[in-house]
């Protein structure tokens, strides 16, 4: 990812306002208002499943596009200035879908999330391991972002450090999706990991082949 510069700071923040006020509307709408009963938990597992395959396509498309940034594609297209815009928003746009994610998973009762089942890693009982990967890979992604708020602080050799953790994050949240999905094993939900995987392989193979790789992430 790329330094994230000043004009791209405030609608991110922005976004993450309204998202908040929604949730807490949303809350103070369903539980206090207009109390619903407790099987009644279609809408959050809709919430749940839709958000968490929005997120998880914006941060393949974020991962994917800071891993072909050294290809020289997007060089011979004239296209490296858009595609760097597109990855810096795409990656600042996971979490206000990880929020809806979040609270859909916590706001389902079909299976019982605490908050600190969800924000803990692999100390719930349900599905250990692929919520745990979950988790942390959220709390990767947040270390991706700050760090590009403070790259100069820090130093360029340091932030390009972290953010190769950008791939190994990639294949974590494939697993975790794949794991504890509800919607495993349908053909379409198959495609929808498949492909960014693929790509993900073909990139990455390429990017590594090089023998003097171009800086990117």
């Amino acid at each position: 990812m790329q330094l994230i510069n000043e004009q791209q700071r405030f609608p991110f923040i922005y976004t993450c306002v309204i998202v908040g006020i929604v949730i807490a509307g949303a809350n103070v709408v369903t539980h206090v208002i207009n109390p619903a009963p407790a099987n009644a938990n279609q809408l959050y597992w809709y919430m749940a499943r839709s958000s968490g395959f929005t997120s998880y396509g914006l941060l393949s498309l974020a991962v994917l596009l800071g891993a072909s940034s050294s290809s020289g594609v997007w060089d011979r297209l004239k296209l490296r200035k858009l595609m760097t815009q597109v990855h810096q928003y795409a990656s600042l746009l996971v979490f206000p879908f990880l929020f809806f994610h979040l609270w859909g998973v916590y706001s389902d009762k079909s299976v019982l999330f605490t908050w600190a089942s969800i924000l803990v890693p692999f100390i719930d009982t349900y599905r250990v391991v692929p919520i745990g990967l979950g988790i942390l890979v959220l709390y990767g992604w947040i270390l991706l972002i700050v760090t590009s708020y403070f790259r100069e602080k820090i130093g360029v050799k340091v932030w390009r450090g972290i953010h190769m953790a950008a791939f190994p994050m990639f294949i974590l949240v494939t697993l975790h999706s794949l794991l504890s999905g509800s919607d495993t094993g349908k053909l379409w939900s198959s495609l929808v990991y498949l492909v960014p995987s693929v790509l993900f392989v073909i990139i990455l193979f390429k990017r590594f082949a090089r023998k003097s790789p171009r800086n990117s992430y």
